[in-house]
C-alpha cells in the first residue's frame, strides 16, 4: 500500500498528483475569488489567511464519502469558534485534511463576508477581498497564472487509514447536520 494521499490523476496508472505552487484570480456569478493551489502544507496557508480575516469563524465540514460509521451530510459548527479554537480544530486534523479526499472545509468569519473554502482536489478558494493575501502569496512563493487547470481524468482517495480521524472530526466539536446540497459534487 502506497502513501495516503487526497487527489490523484491518472496518466497510465493512479498516482499523487501534486499541485503546481500557483494561485489564479477568477470571476465567479458572485465575488471575485483566489484560486490558490500550493504544491503542500495547505493547513498552514490557511492558518496564515486566518491571520488577517476577522473572528470569530463558523466551520462547514462536508463529509461527501463517509468510510466506516458516519452520514454523508454537512456539518456546521453550532457555535462560531474563535481563531485559537479555528486553529486547534485545523492542526488537530491537518494530515487527515490534506491526505483524504472524502471531504470539504469552509471556514467564514462571522462578521464579514470573508469565506475560506478547502476542497477536494486540495485547492483553496478565498473569497477575501484584502490586497495582503496576494503578497502572502507571493512570500510563499506561489506563482500568479491566468487559470489554475486539474488534470483529467483525475481521482479523489478515500483512505482507510483516516477512518477513525474522520470519527473524530464528527466527535470534535457540537454539529448541526443537514444534507449536502447538489452543488456539493
Amino acid at each position: 500500500m502506497g502513501a495516503a494521499y487526497k487527489f490523484g490523476w491518472i496518466p497510465d496508472e493512479e498516482r499523487a498528483y501534486e499541485c503546481a505552487h500557483v494561485w489564479s484570480r477568477e470571476k465567479t456569478t458572485g465575488p471575485e475569488r483566489l484560486v490558490i493551489a500550493p504544491r503542500a502544507r495547505q493547513v498552514d496557508l490557511i492558518l496564515e489567511f486566518l491571520g488577517v480575516v476577522p473572528e470569530p469563524f463558523w466551520i462547514l465540514y462536508e463529509l461527501k464519502v463517509p468510510r466506516g460509521k458516519g452520514e454523508p451530510g454537512r456539518y456546521q459548527s453550532a457555535e462560531p469558534l474563535n481563531r485559537r479554537e479555528a486553529e486547534a480544530f485545523l492542526r488537530r486534523f491537518e494530515a487527515f485534511f490534506e491526505n483524504d479526499g472524502r471531504h470539504d472545509i469552509w471556514i467564514a468569519s462571522t462578521t464579514t463576508s470573508d469565506l475560506l473554502v478547502y476542497d477536494s482536489h486540495n485547492v483553496i478558494y478565498a473569497y477575501v477581498q484584502m490586497p495582503e493575501l496576494e503578497g502572502l502569496l507571493s512570500q510563499r512563493g506561489l506563482t500568479k497564472v491566468n487559470r489554475v487547470s486539474f488534470p483529467v481524468p483525475h481521482s479523489h482517495k478515500y483512505n482507510q487509514e483516516f477512518d477513525d480521524e474522520q470519527q473524530e472530526v464528527l466527535k470534535y466539536l457540537t454539529w448541526k447536520v443537514s444534507p449536502l446540497q447538489e452543488s456539493d459534487d
